[in-house]
């Protein structure tokens, strides 16, 4: 039965990881010591691309987010096969969890990162500053989402192992 709890909470989880496509995660500032700007870029679906289009760090991103959307919907399709389901369900909580932490690591950690990097290449001391962009919002709300889905396809099961014991 499509019609279940667990359809809403999965397509909900692809809607949010479907935005990330067009959402950069965070902005970064790199700035000089005496404060001056030199250079603004967005870590989105691309890596880290410069706001006049200079790409700094190509990542391919767009493919994790493309396999976890994939995934999601896959687990979305075996509606008929609640095992199955559960255990793609499961599954893709783990990578994205996984996901949501390397991303969290990089926004956290990759300031050091960044300033090792510049200044390695002789360019003086600078400052890194990152900031939180809309992206960086649907991260969580899909994990939360997942989990949902999972208690729902548990509590189908549960229904039908008991409705099998009353037979």
């Amino acid at each position: 039965m499509i019609q279940r709890i667990q359809t809403i909470y999965l397509a909900l989880a692809i809607i949010c990881m479907s935005l990330l496509l067009f959402f950069p995660v965070f902005s970064i500032e790199i700035g000089s010591a005496d404060g001056d700007v030199k250079m603004l870029a967005d870590f989105g679906k691309d890596g880290v691309i410069g706001q006049d289009g200079l790409e700094i760090a190509k990542m391919p991103i767009k493919f994790i987010y493309i396999s976890l959307i994939a995934l999601t919907f896959l687990t979305l399709i075996f509606f008929k096969r609640r095992k199955r389901q559960l255990l793609l369900c499961r599954l893709n909580l783990f990578f994205h969890v996984i996901f949501v932490i390397g991303i969290y690591a990089i926004y956290y950690f990759g300031k050091s990162l960044i300033v090792e990097g510049i200044e390695k290449q002789g360019l003086g001391k600078v400052e890194v500053t990152f900031f939180m962009e809309l992206g960086f919002f649907f991260l969580i709300p899909t994990i939360a989402f997942l989990y949902l889905a999972i208690r729902g396809i548990k509590n189908d099961e549960n229904l039908v192992n008991s409705l099998d014991r009353i037979r």
